[in-house]
């Protein structure tokens, strides 16, 4: 806002126009036999033309329905991209043992482990392997406390393509097909036309 550019202006027209066209979309929560965790993350390092800061976004789903999400410019900058990979897997930990504890005090019982799906193979492969190497030391803190979880059997790092992995929505900037694809699997609807639908209904069945 202190120093406004044009590509601010284009990327304000770029919202409006998507608001305009969806106007009545919202999230919708779908009756479900399980009440487990399923988490997709994704970071896409050196992402603001900017600053190269990190863009991290991760979606959580409790059972078929989406129950938290998060996009988030980290407030530092990462030298490699494995740096960049891992903290995104660090962040999401943080924010499934804390949706635990309001579950656990809630009475819900969450399977174990809670799955992170992530399209990251080194990030997954340094999640799981309890050798420290040269390019990973100066992030041990957040490697110990990811790998403690990982051990504690708590989390579960598993590998899913890109083109499915729906965290990718809130850190990149998307094709028209693949943004209306994340927005079915995040199970966006669009409210306004079912709204419209159900006043045609009772005013046939009233006229």
């Amino acid at each position: 806002m202190h120093a406004p550019m044009q590509s601010h202006l284009k990327l304000a027209f770029r919202v409006l126009r998507h608001l305009k066209n969806s106007p009545g979309k919202g999230i919708t929560f779908n009756k479900s036999s399980g009440m487990d965790l399923n988490i997709y993350v994704d970071s896409d390092w050196a992402k603001c033309k900017v600053t190269r800061k990190v863009v991290s976004g991760y979606s959580v789903f409790l059972g078929n329905s989406l129950a938290n999400w998060k996009s988030k410019k980290e407030s530092e900058l990462a030298k490699y991209s494995a740096k960049a990979e891992y903290r995104a897997l660090n962040l999401v930990t943080c924010e499934v043992k804390w949706i635990m504890k309001i579950l656990n005090e809630l009475n819900v019982k969450v399977s174990l482990p809670v799955i992170i799906n992530y399209d990251n193979s080194s990030a997954i492969q340094i999640a799981t392997n309890t050798v420290f190497h040269e390019r990973t030391k100066h992030f041990e803190i957040e490697l110990f406390f990811l790998r403690e979880k990982v051990v504690a059997g708590i989390v579960k790092a598993v590998k899913v393509k890109s083109a499915d992995n729906v965290a990718d929505v809130f850190t990149k900037g998307l094709s028209m097909d693949d943004h209306n694809k994340f927005c079915r699997m995040l199970k966006l609807k669009e409210f306004r036309e079912t709204f419209l639908k159900h006043m045609e209904i009772m005013l046939m069945l009233y006229s």
